[in-house]
């Protein structure tokens, strides 16, 4: 299961090679926002998944294996 920050890396390099390849500035910042929408989203779920992680833990062992991952 590849990361949450290693997918927003990931969504962000491919956002700047496909914004270098347009040459239309205003193409530039739709995919701009779109790319930006997309990682609001990615961190949005991903932290929504984290919560729902957390409160099925029942001690601070547990918590803290959760936030290690």
């Amino acid at each position: 299961m590849i990361t949450l920050i290693a997918q927003l890396c990931a969504l962000c390099a491919m956002s700047a090679l496909v914004q270098m390849t347009t040459e239309d500035p205003m193409a530039r910042g739709g995919l701009r926002m779109i790319c930006g929408l997309l990682m609001q989203l990615l961190t949005l779920s991903g932290l929504r998944a984290l919560g729902a992680e957390l409160a099925a833990q029942r001690d601070l062992t547990g918590i803290f294996a959760c936030l290690m991952k």
